[in-house]
């Protein structure tokens, strides 16, 4: 009785070990994509609301395509968040390629001003930066991709 119970146990859990770990080697080395900030522009006020056009270089270094169903992405300067926006209707990106996008983004006021008062208080300190991106891809190997930029600008020589 001990034996068929043994090899019962055996006979569901070995076919589940099996697949789980082809599944683990499945996914092919996976290269995070980048996404740069290439330009950024006032877009026309509607009332107290001023959006900006963000230019991003979304770059594959994989061989397969990137298939993006969506992105959110947020800027931050000296801690604010300032700009933040979400896009869809990505297109397809090759393997080996990249894309220009362009997308747009809500300023956040009350932060601009908190970073406009902390620059006046300390003019020749750098700025902050950081971008943080989330893809959504259509995979369901795959679903969701983070990225994160950061660094300073040098305001002074």
């Amino acid at each position: 009785m001990k034996t068929i119970k043994h090899y019962r146990f055996l006979a569901i859990v070995l076919p589940l070990l099996i697949v789980l770990g082809g599944c683990a080697h499945w996914r092919p080395q996976f290269e995070q994509p980048t996404v740069k900030v290439v330009t950024l522009r006032a877009l026309p006020a509607e009332g107290m609301e001023q959006r900006f056009a963000i230019g991003l270089r979304i770059t594959n270094p994989n061989s397969v395509p990137l298939n993006l169903a969506g992105m959110s992405y947020r800027l931050r300067l000296n801690s604010y968040d300032l700009l933040s926006g979400v896009a869809s209707d990505i297109p397809s990106i090759a393997p080996y390629s990249e894309i220009p996008l362009e997308v747009s983004a809500g300023i956040n006021l009350l932060n601009s001003l908190r970073l406009v008062r902390s620059l006046m208080a300390r003019p020749d300190e750098a700025i902050a930066y950081e971008l943080s991106v989330k893809l959504e891809t259509t995979s369901r190997l795959l679903p969701m991709i983070r990225l994160q930029e950061a660094g300073e600008i040098k305001l002074s020589p």
